[in-house]
């Protein structure tokens, strides 16, 4: 078993949520995603996260930045 697997996942996750924020122009789109995943943060650490919220604009297009 490769224990590196899980820590390569989240960097994955990572570089794609990077990219995928850094071709967003909007400043304020990206304000509020900023504070969204604050808040999501915010409640994992309080052990509180039960199910992610899913935005219906996003939910059928998941955008892959290493496409």
């Amino acid at each position: 078993m490769n224990d590196n697997a899980p820590s390569a996942r989240s960097d994955l996750q990572g570089l794609r949520l990077i990219r995928a924020f850094l071709r967003i122009r909007d400043q304020r789109a990206r304000t509020e995603l900023v504070e969204q995943a604050e808040r999501l943060a915010a409640k994992e650490s309080a052990g509180s996260v039960t199910n992610l919220p899913c935005s219906p604009e996003f939910a059928g297009h998941p955008a892959d930045p290493l496409s």
